[in-house]
This record gives structure tokens, sequence and C-alpha cells, in this order.
């Protein structure tokens, strides 16, 4: 019973059957009472039109007792099943229609029933005792018989075919069944039918979303998801809800297994990378030490000094290395948030432009900040930002000849604030300029001599990221180049 479409057609047959038989019992119960109360109508016309017929007929009685039962017998002539007496005011059967019982004389019928549901509602049908049987009840009608305008007796009639020990006819047993049967199939014929319409309508949808799901699967979420594969997203149902949901949540994943396929290859490429990276510097570094170790009281003083140098600068890469592979990694994690506060950003700018002063003085390179007043605040994590100015300055000083120029601009661009680090150096070719931003990625040779890691500008891009921003790059080659970074003012 995996199937949903064989339990809910089992359910349906279930709930047919219970129907049915709970039908058959309603209809039992309800021909029967029609029997009764058809039967009790007619036995009290019958009653009522033979004291009709024959109003002295308690006088009858007085004439000739004995003989008064041949009188009865002739009323239930063509009513051979019906029993009927006459009765005393206290119960005692004076004549009957039928044959005398023996124990008539200490047994008396009690009419409190009669008396009881005639004055409650005479319509309503009576069981009382049946006069030919001591302790059986059945279905009766009685009618007062007055002489002289006094009450003298009852007239007696007991219908046996409804008698409440034999319930009811065959006849209306076996309608009752059938009646009841024919309407339990009808109600689980139109019950199947019913439900295999409403499975149809339920199951078509499901199973064209099962179909999507299993092609998404098999797909490994590499599948760009169209509205083919939810043809139902549209309803404005429970389905469509639900294939909506599932649309989101497959292009989520989609978009998770994209994120996590790209950080797989950015991984490998990293570790391609850093391999290289460190395996020259490392190598320069081995060879450097094994020279002073083994030829050190050898060489000349100068040639010692400039090995040690050369060796501290290798050993002074591999720290700017590590440590930019270091803060790359911080901040792809996901675990990592900015802390954006309120900030000048121009202000800021300008104090990272003193720090690199210095530098900038002793590289021959004019170094200059400009910002306007009245620069809006703008929610960014101050540390963050720094950084990746600093590392844009950094990259600038490092290509821009003696004698040009690097300037750090603050400006606003559109919704949100611009920071600008523009230089004379060579500028960045035309097909170098879409890649300057991907990780150990270097556009000329000597930045590499210079001692860059190839990280700087990624770590630039990622904190724009994390601020909601962007980081781009104009370039002209021979004429210098211009990096900047948009942050929108509520980031």
């Amino acid at each position: 019973m995996k199937s949903l479409r064989a339990r809910v057609l089992l359910l349906v047959v279930g709930f047919g059957l219970m129907m049915a038989a709970l039908l058959a019992i309603i209809m039992h119960a309800s021909v029967r009472q029609y029997y009764s109360d058809w039967m009790y109508a007619k036995n009290a016309a019958f009653a009522q039109r033979v004291l009709e017929a024959h109003p002295d007929l308690w006088r009858d009685y007085s004439r000739d007792p004995a003989g008064f039962g041949a009188t009865l017998r002739q009323y239930t002539l063509y009513s051979p099943n019906t029993g009927l007496y006459l009765l005393d005011l206290d119960g005692r059967v004076l004549a009957t229609a039928g044959e005398r019982q023996p124990f008539w004389t200490r047994y008396r019928v009690d009419l409190q029933p009669v008396t009881e549901t005639m004055q409650m509602d005479p319509a309503l049908p009576i069981v009382a005792d049946d006069p030919d049987t001591e302790g059986r009840r059945s279905l009766v009608a009685a009618h007062e018989v007055v002489d002289e305008g006094k009450t003298r007796g009852w007239l007696y009639v007991v219908a046996r075919q409804t008698d409440i020990d034999t319930a009811m006819p065959a006849l209306l047993k076996s309608y009752a069944i059938r009646a009841a049967s024919t309407a339990g199939l009808m109600t689980i014929a139109i019950g199947v039918l019913l439900t295999i319409a409403m499975i149809s309508l339920l199951t078509r949808p499901l199973t064209a979303l099962t179909r999507a799901t299993e092609r998404i699967r098999n797909s490994g979420f590499s599948d760009q998801l169209c509205d083919d594969f939810f043809p139902d997203a549209d309803r404005d149902d429970e389905i469509g809800r639900l294939s909506r949901t599932f649309r989101e949540a497959f292009d989520r994943l989609r978009q998770e297994t994209e994120r996590v396929r790209t950080v797989d290859s950015h991984r490998r490429e990293m570790v391609a990378s850093v391999s290289h990276d460190l395996r020259t510097p490392l190598t320069a570094l081995i060879g450097q030490i094994e020279t002073i170790r083994l030829k050190g009281d050898a060489l000349p003083p100068d040639a010692q000094a400039h090995l040690l140098d050369r060796a501290l600068h290798n050993a002074q890469h591999l720290k700017r290395l590590t440590d930019a592979l270091a803060e790359l990694a911080r901040l792809d994690s996901p675990e990592f948030r900015a802390q954006p506060e309120p900030i000048a950003i121009g202000e800021l700018a300008d104090d990272v432009v003193q720090r690199f002063a210095s530098a900038a003085q002793q590289a021959g390179v004019t170094l200059g900040v400009e910002y306007p007043d009245g620069l809006p605040l703008t929610r960014a994590d101050a540390a963050l930002i720094e950084r990746a100015l600093s590392n844009l300055i950094d990259n600038a000083l490092r290509v821009t000849p003696s004698g040009g120029r690097v300037l750090v601009r603050a400006l606003r661009e559109g919704d949100g604030v611009r920071i600008e680090v523009a230089d004379t150096g060579p500028g960045v070719a035309s097909e170098d300029q879409p890649r300057v931003f991907e990780r150990f990625y270097q556009t000329s040779r000597h930045r590499e001599h210079r001692g860059s890691s190839g990280l700087g500008l990624a770590i630039v891009k990622r904190v724009a990221e994390l601020h909601g921003g962007t980081a781009g790059l104009r370039s002209e080659p021979g004429r210098g180049s211009t990096f900047f970074i948009d942050l929108p003012l509520t980031a």
C-alpha cells in the first residue's frame, strides 16, 4: 500500500461500505416506522368505522355476551390477521373475534399506555399488550365504546403483522436491504469516481514536480531552472505555492552549488598558485642561506651583505604572501561579517595617504588626496576600507615611476560614494583588465620582481563585495590607471 492512489481508493471503499451499512440500518428503521404508522392508521380507521357503523355496539354485547364474538368475527372477515377485542374499563377481555384464552379469567390488559398515548397525541402509534399472548406487546389501536353518554369499555385492535418481536414482514426487510445496498453501491461508485478525479487532479502536478526534482537531481543542480520544470508555479493554490517553494529552493541550491564549485575552483587555483609563488622565493632563500653557510667565510663582506639582503627580501615576500592569504581566507569565511558604522570616507582616505607619505617620498612619487566638503557619511567597516585603500595605494606606488603622481580621491557617485586611486604608471593592457581582480593574477613582470603577492586586488574586490559595492578599473596603456571602489551610502 505504498501508492497514494491505492490508499485513497481503499479509504473511499471502506467509507462506502460503512455508509452502506449505516444506510441499511436507517432504511430498516425508516421502513419499519413507516409500516408501523401505516398499520396503526389503518387499524385506528377500522375501529372508527366499526363504531360508526354500529353505534349500539355495547347494547348488542349486553343482549348476547356469549354470542358477541361471532359478531366481531364478521367485522374481521376480510382481515383475518387482525385481532379484535371488546374490553371493559379494567382491561378484562369481554369478547374476541378469535379463540378465547384460558388465562383471561385472571388477565387484565394494561390500558395505561393506551390512555397516555391518546392524551399526548392520538395520531401516535400505540404499543401495548396483545391479549392472545400473555406478556407480549404489539402495535394496537383502541377506541372508546360509549353508551348513553358514558364510556363502557374499549374496542381493541391488534395488528400482529408488525409485532415488536417479529419486526416486520420479510418483504419490507428485503426492500430495506435492497434500497440500502443500492444506495451504498451508488455511494461507493460516486466516491470512487470522485476519488479518481481528485487523485488525478492532485497527482498530475505532483508527478510533474517529482519529474522536475529528479531531473534537477540528476543534473547535479547545474541546469538553469526554467518554467518548463515547474508548469504549475503560477497556480494560486497549495500546489502552486509548493511548486514555487521547490523552484526557489532548487534555485538556491543551484546557486549554492555553483558557489561551492567556484570556491573549489578558486581553492585549486590558489593551491597551484601558492605552491608556485612560494616555491620561487623559498628556492632562492634556501640557495642564499646555503651559500652563506658553505662559502660565507670566503666571500667578501659586500657579497655577504648582498646575499643577506636578498634573503631578507625573499623572507619578507613570503611573509607578505602568507599574510595576504590569511587575510583573504578570513574575508572568504562564511562566518565573517563586516561591522559597518558611519564614517567620513574623505577623512579616512586622508589618514591612509598620510601613512604612505614617507614611502612615496622615498620613491620620488607625488602622493595627494582630494575630497569635497560636505561628503555624506557612509556606513562601512573602517578597518576593511582602510585595508583595501592601502592595497590600492601600495600597488600604485610600486608601478608609478619616479617623478610620477598618485592621487587619491573620494567623491559622490550616484547614490553612493566612490574612492579612486589614480596613478601615472604604465597602465594595464586591454587584455589584462578583465582579470586584474583575480587571485594571483599579475599584469606585469616588474610587479612580481618588486614583491607583489597577486592577492592585493582580490582583497580589494572582496572588501567591496562585503559592503554591497563593487571594485573596478579604468586604464589606458602608457597613460596610467585608476582603480576605484563604489560603496552605497547605506552599506
